[in-house]
């Protein structure tokens, strides 16, 4: 958790949990982080540089696998790498959705 990350206490019927709970372990993620993806998916953004970021391609040798972080426009960035690959360095990536300090890249086809 970062140190602006803010606790809540949600309230959620059975039925809808495991819903959630199910699709999370489909997409190897925790209920919390999935919850957490959705609900930025759902809320736009009215940020300049997230709205500039979503998009960008970025070539594999910006992007370091061993601290996690990826660097766009010369900020370095958390991500998240559809289909879990590793990153092949040869290779471009696009920024397909910026929630906080975390991108999701996937390979760029």
């Amino acid at each position: 958790m970062g140190m602006a990350d803010k606790m809540i206490a949600l309230r959620l019927d059975k039925d809808l949990y495991d819903r959630i709970s199910e699709d999370a372990s489909r997409e190897n993620r925790s209920v919390n982080n999935y919850i957490v993806t959705k609900l930025s998916e759902a809320v736009p953004t009215n940020n300049l540089e997230q709205r500039q970021i979503v998009g960008s391609v970025v070539r594999g040798d910006k992007i370091n696998m061993a601290n996690d972080l990826i660097e766009v426009k010369g900020i370095y960035y958390r991500y998240d790498l559809l289909a879990n690959d590793s990153v092949n360095e040869t290779i471009n990536y696009q920024v397909v959705k910026a929630a906080g300090n975390i991108l999701t890249i996937q390979e760029l086809k």
